[in-house]
């Protein structure tokens, strides 16, 4: 079977557990013919528990792991010097937990690349002002266009794309250095380090990194799984894309870890969207020159 399809996997934290829902029920049939997939942020988070093999292990792990979580954001604890958002360990602790039990290994040797992209600032320019700077014109151009599916402020501003191939990880630390480094989302996540590089979210550069997912070499078309809803005129096919959006708004936040049914409902989401959306997932794998 021929390997010429490309997936891309928005990043959205929490959202993208919407991804997994669509995963389990398409992955069976769509990762022999995958080239390669293309992600950022909580999406690289997906593919890389997906394709170990781990995501229902690690669903339940997150579960666990953050049931002491009644709350986001903790602004007392800024009064005493502490990070006063709870995700990073339990977003850490729940990666090393799915990379376990050969899962480092069934991804190192996939017969394909998980390019994972991440914001490399501006060169000079101090880690707390670039964090700023991006971030800020991320919320920026959300506010000003918000239908808009790819971000373009912070190249504008001189952030530069990293891509990395996760396969490239040699420890399970490794790799989960460069997922939290394409997540790096101060305060939720500490600025991120990968090779002795300090990175920021993938989202700074394009949170929907679909011209990594171009990039790959054989594949002919390239599947991008929005975790946003969007018009329907933003989604579908255009040339060698196809975008699919959730078909309803997705019920959980960003970084939401309070909410575990939320969670559920999201993961629920996009299992009813993958029979939703069937019939254009069998287009998308149809012959390309064949019957639409």
């Amino acid at each position: 079977m021929e390997r010429d399809r490309a997936l891309t996997l928005a990043g959205g934290g929490s959202r993208c557990f919407y991804q997994l829902g669509l995963w389990s029920k398409w992955g069976r049939s769509l990762e022999p013919r995958l080239a390669g997939i293309a992600a950022c942020s909580a999406g690289a988070c997906v593919a890389a528990l997906a394709l170990c093999g781990r995501e229902k292990h690690a669903m339940e792990f997150w579960k666990i792991r953050r049931r002491h979580i009644d709350r986001n954001f903790e602004w007392e604890r800024l009064l005493t010097g502490r990070r006063p958002t709870p995700q990073y360990p339990v977003y850490r602790d729940t990666l090393l937990h799915a990379f376990e039990d050969g899962g480092l290994e069934r991804l190192r040797s996939l017969p394909f690349p998980l390019l994972v992209l991440a914001s490399a600032p501006p060169k000079g320019v101090p880690k707390a002002l670039a964090t700023l700077t991006g971030f800020g014109a991320y919320a920026l151009e959300r506010y000003l266009h918000p239908h808009r599916v790819h971000r373009r402020f912070g190249q504008r501003l001189g952030f530069a794309p990293l891509v990395v191939d996760a396969r490239t990880c040699e420890t399970a630390d490794e790799l989960i250095e460069l997922i939290i480094a394409s997540s790096a989302t101060p305060p939720f996540t500490p600025v991120g380090y990968f090779r002795g590089q300090a990175l920021l979210d993938g989202g700074i550069v394009d949170g929907v990194p679909a011209f990594v997912g171009d990039t790959i070499e054989g594949a002919k078309k390239n599947l991008v799984l929005l975790t946003r809803f969007h018009q329907v005129s933003r989604t579908g096919e255009k040339g060698r894309r196809y975008y699919l959006a959730p078909s309803a708004p997705v019920p959980v936040d960003t970084w939401d870890y309070s909410r575990p049914d939320l969670v559920d409902e999201t993961y629920a989401l996009g299992l009813a969207d993958a029979d939703r959306y069937q019939d254009q997932f069998d287009q998308f794998l149809a012959p390309c020159g064949g019957a639409k």
